[in-house]
């Protein structure tokens, strides 16, 4: 059952000595990480967790499979924050004159916080991981950038270089990692690296489960083989893979997919961040309400691809209102976003091209509106298609005018439909749905009025 957490709480506990012991909430409240302006997330083997700073104070929850939140407040100046295990770090400055850096380690079991401080200049501040008691960052004093590891237990310093600039490091599930200039991720210890993947060149990365990261196209990279899957709509931290299984968030809808169905469910408002552990998903919404969703709470919908043509509709209508109801028309999942209702394929989203389409459904051909072959090119409220002997009418949302892009002029008609100005209907209705709640609303017009491109 899916669990709601109000950010309405109030704070119980304070810290009762400065660096050991962090201030705990009593109930769940996420406000203060909702401020701040980078949210990091990270699914491991201890859960799923969420972190970030804003001026000298760290936050940090783990959403599951338990829930904790806690806060702590440095004297220096906080560099960057990241998630090792079930431990939250912070990298601080504290001396210019000396070159004092403090890493302090919060764990999010009991909320104890624990401080080492070292010593070191020329290096790179935003980005850092720590692992077995190492700290792990970039200097730049090379020809090439490279890797600087500090022992937090003895002091010992020790340096990884490389053929290319290095160019992040990250923590993945307790083990800290360099991405390379040509978007080699090698996992890293102390003096010595292996490398483990490759992400694509220029390529940003972003956590995405247990030895998984997503890069900015989409593909989710493993960094156990090097193996790959795409995820179409993925923003960074809204997707999270765990136990075969990869959670979605796109606008109001978090989905589940995995290697044989998709399910879905709505999410009350837009997601933050998704986190997931084992079977289950927390996401923290823009308003600092965690949701928790289990396995019971997703709607299964049918899949269409080549090798399957029919499957059985899900009859049971015991499912509540913010599920995705399958029995109650002709729905089904084109794949994770594609969704088939009432004659028309929705859930798609301004920038997929005829291609793209094509290659995840068993469409042979799409045709313009006025009945010509559409062989290129992005897909337009108002096209249609052939799937299984059956024609389809597609709706692209946010292009309410038909026109395959998402603009001033969506938002003007959309404003005008609300006010009786305007009529919409039929597929070019469904495309103002924006965030596919089953009404076209002013929550639309705000959210297609972000879209425009």
């Amino acid at each position: 059952m899916k669990r709601l957490i109000s950010l309405l709480s109030a704070v119980i506990m304070i810290a009762c000595v400065s660096v050991s012991k962090s201030r705990a909430y009593e109930e769940y409240n996420l406000s203060g990480i909702i401020s701040c302006s980078d949210i990091k997330s990270d699914s491991n083997s201890k859960g799923g967790y969420v972190c970030a700073f804003s001026g000298n104070t760290v936050f940090s929850a783990r959403l599951v499979p338990d829930f904790s939140a806690y806060n702590f407040t440095v004297s220096g100046h906080i560099r960057g924050v990241s998630q090792s295990g079930k431990y939250t770090n912070a990298l601080v400055f504290d001396d210019a004159f000396t070159n004092k850096y403090s890493v302090y380690s919060l764990d999010t079991d009991n909320g104890n916080v624990r401080k080492t401080s070292f010593n070191d200049k020329n290096f790179r501040t935003d980005s850092f991981s720590v692992s077995d008691n190492c700290v792990y960052y970039i200097k730049t004093d090379s020809t090439y950038a490279y890797v600087a590891c500090v022992d937090l237990s003895t002091g010992r310093k020790t340096k990884i270089n490389f053929s290319q600039n290095a160019n992040e490091i990250f923590n993945n599930n307790g083990k800290s990692y360099v991405r390379l200039y040509d978007g080699s991720v090698c996992r890293l210890s102390q003096a010595s690296s292996a490398c483990v993947a490759n992400t694509g060149e220029f390529r940003n990365i972003a956590n995405a489960g247990i030895n998984k990261v997503i890069n900015q196209d989409g593909f989710i990279v493993s960094l156990s083989d090097n193996s790959r899957e795409y995820v179409s709509n993925a923003e960074f931290g809204k997707v999270s893979a765990s136990d075969g299984k990869v959670f979605i968030a796109v606008n109001y809808r978090l989905s589940r997919k995995a290697s044989d169905k998709t399910q879905s469910v709505s999410i009350p408002k837009a997601a933050k961040a998704v986190v997931a552990y084992k079977n289950r998903c927390g996401i923290l919404l823009d308003n600092g309400t965690v949701c928790v969703y289990e396995p019971s709470d997703f709607q299964e919908k049918k899949i269409i691809n080549n090798n399957n043509n029919n499957s059985n509709s899900n009859n049971n209508n015991n499912n509540d209102n913010n599920r995705h109801d399958s029995s109650k028309t002709d729905n089904q999942a084109v794949n994770s976003d594609y969704i088939i209702s009432d004659g028309m394929i929705y859930g798609i989203y301004s920038g997929e091209t005829v291609a793209d389409f094509k290659n995840k459904t068993s469409a042979e051909n799409v045709y313009k509106a006025d009945g010509t072959i559409a062989k290129s090119g992005k897909l337009k409220t108002g096209f249609t298609t052939v799937i299984n002997s059956k024609i389809y009418v597609i709706a692209v949302c946010g292009d309410v005018t038909g026109e395959g892009n998402v603009n001033s002029r969506d938002v003007t008609l959309l404003q005008k439909h609300l006010c009786d100005n305007a009529e919409l209907d039929g597929a070019y209705l469904k495309a103002a749905d924006f965030n596919l709640d089953g009404e076209a609303d002013n929550r639309d017009l705000v959210l297609i009025s972000r879209q425009k491109n």
